[in-house]
């Protein structure tokens, strides 16, 4: 079955931001989606959310959202992933030291971006052009590392709120 895995932003959960009515979108396509409650509050742990990750047993039928902290989860998921999944969306992820304490341990070691390439199918990286948190440069550089397909969008508000067809026309046309 195909199945989407939305990781939300740090400070987050599950009710906020586009994350609910993008599962709706996704569901009324056929597909069954999962949006876990990351744990760890202001102080997320990799390790945890690595495990959350694995327990839903991403496949070739998946597709990765990642909203922020939910791109360099996803990365170290896709780092050591035992087959490869069909699409992967960073929207206003990193995958480096933004200088928050409470998020380096997601981004403190190298990426092994070989890996990552080869268990991904599709690669996309979002990011807006005013990002208060990440620099458009930030994406570029993901979407360099990874092969995806960049796409820049105006706006300055680290997608609280987001065009969800940015995803949803990329989900169904491959």
């Amino acid at each position: 079955m195909k199945k989407v895995i939305i990781i939300h932003a740090w400070g987050s959960n599950p009710k906020e931001h586009w994350y609910q009515e993008e599962k709706k979108i996704l569901e009324n396509l056929g597909y069954k989606v999962f949006l876990p409650e990351m744990p760890g509050g202001d102080w997320p742990k990799k390790d945890e959310w690595l495990e959350i990750i694995k327990d839903l047993k991403p496949d070739n039928e998946t597709v990765l959202i990642g909203h922020s902290l939910g791109t360099p989860a996803i990365l170290r998921y896709l780092e050591i992933a035992d087959r490869p999944v069909d699409k992967f969306f960073s929207i206003a992820g990193f995958a480096q030291d933004l200088k928050i304490e409470q998020t380096k341990n997601f981004v403190s070691e190298p990426f092994a971006w070989d890996r990552i390439r080869r268990n991904t199918n599709h690669i996309y990286v979002i990011n807006e052009i005013n990002d208060p948190y990440v620099p458009l440069e930030i994406g570029r550089e993901i979407a360099e590392k990874t092969g995806g397909e960049f796409i820049e969008v105006p706006g300055n508000i680290h997608f609280d709120k987001m065009d969800l067809n940015l995803i949803n026309t990329r989900i169904e046309n491959l």
